[in-house]
């Protein structure tokens, strides 16, 4: 919230879809990572829209295996989403993170540098990357230091590649997506792990719930990635993805329990303590992407909430899509 208004409220920019279009239409665009969450439904939407899509098959961190896939398809339009995402706060991930998540995007602009035509190159940061400064968080904010090995390899991968913006060689456009959800996500996320629980009817153990988040449908994300990446006046920049929607965890994961039908009562709230410092609002400010890129989400909470329990009721085994159910604190990751 800003001044006491949504921020993602906005009736003069009602921008639909449409337009996306002739934005990628026929343009060439390499993705990594398109097996992931995101990177899978950004696939499937450019490939709606007309545009050529090539997924990077192949390890980020083997930068021959990047060079000769970005060389032989010589896309204008690359996004680079290839993260293992492990927002664990342990050291041991430090070599893991600087190798996937730096190495990887600067062997992604090393490759577009050597094509010679100026490509524009999408990478795909975090909001974690801003630290524990307080919300909203604005793209013109100093990040104090990232809590993790993960959202510390990926700022220091966005400020790698911003340095070298200014040498022309490759158009440079760095996106921060906010917390996001859908059909797909694995279960050890809140939405889906709370899906999981309130569907087979189990307790669900989390923190007190009263830290603030916002939650943005998947559809609604890969939306605002797109627009980042074709939108010349953010060029050479950061641009949150996002809402602005400010909810507390707790509400969002009584909202997950009615949508699916379940009882309430099985949510334990406070079961668990809160993580050491565990950042009490995590939001965007979302004035940059809604002015320069006419990004306005269109996928309400309830209804983003209503197609993702579906989707986890035609899906879900009895052992879960990949692994039981934990308790989960209420930490929604990025």
């Amino acid at each position: 919230m800003i001044d006491g208004m949504t921020q993602g409220t906005h009736p003069d920019l009602g921008v639909h879809a449409s337009d996306l279009r002739t934005r990628v239409e026929g343009r060439n665009a390499w993705i990594s990572g398109a097996r992931g969450f995101i990177g899978s439904h950004l696939v499937r939407r450019l490939r709606s829209l007309g545009a050529e899509v090539h997924p990077f098959v192949g390890d980020i961190r083997h930068g021959d295996q990047v060079q000769e896939s970005i060389t032989a398809i010589r896309p204008d339009l690359l996004f680079n989403l290839a993260a293992h995402v492990d927002v664990r706060r342990t050291p041991a991930l430090d070599k893991e993170m600087q190798a996937t998540v730096l190495g990887g995007a600067l062997a992604v602009y090393k490759a577009a540098a050597a094509l010679g035509s100026a490509p524009l190159l999408l990478q795909c940061g975090t909001c974690e990357e801003y630290g524990t400064i307080s919300a909203p968080f604005s793209e013109t904010d100093t990040p104090s230091e990232p809590v993790s090995p993960y959202s510390r390899a990926k700022l220091q991968a966005s400020q790698a590649l911003l340095k070298r913006a200014s040498s022309g060689a490759v158009r440079i456009v760095v996106a921060r997506p906010f917390l996001t959800f859908g059909p797909g996500q694995q279960n050890r996320q809140l939405v889906p792990a709370a899906i999981e629980a309130a569907l087979k009817q189990t307790t669900f153990p989390m923190t007190r719930g009263e830290q603030t988040r916002e939650f943005n449908f998947v559809s609604d994300t890969v939306d605002g990635l797109i627009r980042a990446a074709t939108t010349p006046a953010v060029e050479g920049s950061i641009i949150n993805i996002g809402s602005g929607d400010e909810r507390r965890v707790v509400d969002v994961t009584h909202l997950i329990f009615r949508v699916a039908q379940a009882d309430v009562a099985l949510i334990e709230a406070g079961a668990l303590p809160e993580r050491p410092g565990e950042v009490p609002r995590f939001f965007a400010d979302v004035r940059r992407c809604r002015d320069l890129l006419g990004h306005v989400p269109t996928v309400s909470l309830e209804e983003g909430l209503k197609q993702t329990v579906a989707w986890y009721r035609e899906h879900l085994r009895g052992d879960g899509l990949t692994a039981p159910a934990k308790q989960h604190r209420g930490e929604p990751l990025s």
